[in-house]
């Protein structure tokens, strides 16, 4: 099967290289012949020097592209298209194609090629999801903001619905035929009524995918990945607080007006403290949101009878989520993710108290 590796690139001069190397070292186990596709997004940091000079180490290996449209989808959306003409000049058919959606800033562990190309070949219609680490470094050097994390999410993860249920996709760690991609209508944008771009692309697709054609989920776990904290240093309140999903830009910008810098060891010992108390509360509604209440309006919209539906919270929530059906949802997933987010805000009653530690 021939493996690509679409990878979005914005000023990432510093980090590309490990990214791409950590890509590229699974090329011939098993078969597996991966191809990166680096699509520069407007860098103005060095980047294609980065990326030329890689190319020149691997020949044939690393193809460059640029998208001048600025966001998440156009660049993946370029790079899967680049990837479509590379498998037709190549003979090879869109089912044996895989697509890896990957980050620039993101190191794959030995063997994360192998390991989707492998899961690939066992089923057809799926979306493919690899394992999220923490680098080790930052484990060893920040202890208090792990220790911090888990707090907080040990107390909201038993709610969490079924694995089977979960529809939420990360960006950086997961893959899918190029065939199954055509057939789902690939990577699409949507905005909020305030003109914010709606991130979460892959999440969205599969939200289309499951209600349109049943598509379902398949964990990889042996495909790992370490991606950069980077996020949590600029801001970790933030970061923290909003478990690094990409919320709107007008949410986030309001949210941190509020919030004047602190270091991450210096947040993270306040988490622990007892102190923090809106990002903690912020975590623990976005886990519930996402991973409770955003899975219960998919079955609910396919009328599937879940054990999930009849929890009180759960069945409360859904009295005042707007019931728009499989159809639109289908059509305009994003509603389905900004209604279940905008409960934080509107009904913080639904969420309940937070117990923590």
């Amino acid at each position: 099967m021939l493996t690509v590796a679409v990878m979005p690139c914005l000023n990432e001069a510093d980090v590309v290289r490990d990214a791409i190397g950590s890509l590229l070292q699974s090329f011939g186990e098993d078969g597996c012949e991966t191809i990166v596709i680096a699509v520069d997004n407007g860098s103005s940091d060095g980047t294609l020097d980065v990326l030329a000079d890689i190319s020149r180490s691997h020949p044939g290996r690393l193809r460059i592209e640029e998208e001048s449209e600025r966001g998440y989808v156009p660049p993946r959306r370029r790079g899967v298209a680049v990837a479509a003409q590379l498998a037709s000049e190549m003979g090879v058919a869109e089912r044996d194609v895989l697509v890896l959606q990957a980050d620039a800033d993101t190191v794959y562990r030995a063997g994360y090629a192998t390991a989707m190309s492998r899961a690939a070949s066992q089923a057809e219609g799926v979306i493919l999801e690899g394992s999220i680490r923490r680098p080790p470094a930052f484990e060893l050097e920040h202890p208090l903001y792990v220790e911090a994390e888990r707090t907080v999410d040990a107390a909201i993860e038993p709610l969490e619905a079924a694995d089977e249920d979960d529809v939420v996709v990360d960006d950086k760690v997961c893959a899918y035929r190029l065939s199954d991609y055509m057939a789902w209508g690939g990577l699409f944008e949507e905005w909020s009524d305030a003109g914010d771009a709606i991130h979460a692309e892959t999440t969205r697709m599969f939200v289309r995918a499951r209600l349109r054609h049943g598509v379902s989920k398949v964990r990889v776990n042996p495909a790992g990945a370490f991606p950069s904290r980077r996020r949590v240093f600029e801001n970790a309140r933030y970061h923290f607080a909003t478990l690094g999903f990409p919320r709107e830009r007008t949410w986030g910008d309001r949210l941190k007006r509020g919030w004047s810098p602190l270091g991450v060891d210096a947040f993270a010992r306040a988490v622990l403290d007892g102190g923090e108390e809106m990002a903690v509360r912020l975590r623990a509604c976005h886990l519930l949101a996402l991973f409770r209440f955003l899975p219960a309006v998919i079955l609910d919209a396919t009328a599937t009878d879940a054990p999930l539906l009849n929890e009180p919270d759960v069945a409360a929530a859904l009295t005042v989520i707007p019931r728009r059906g499989a159809t639109i949802l289908a059509e305009q997933p994003a509603l389905a993710i900004l209604d279940v987010l905008g409960l934080i805000d509107t009904r913080p009653d639904l969420f309940g108290p937070v117990a923590v530690g």
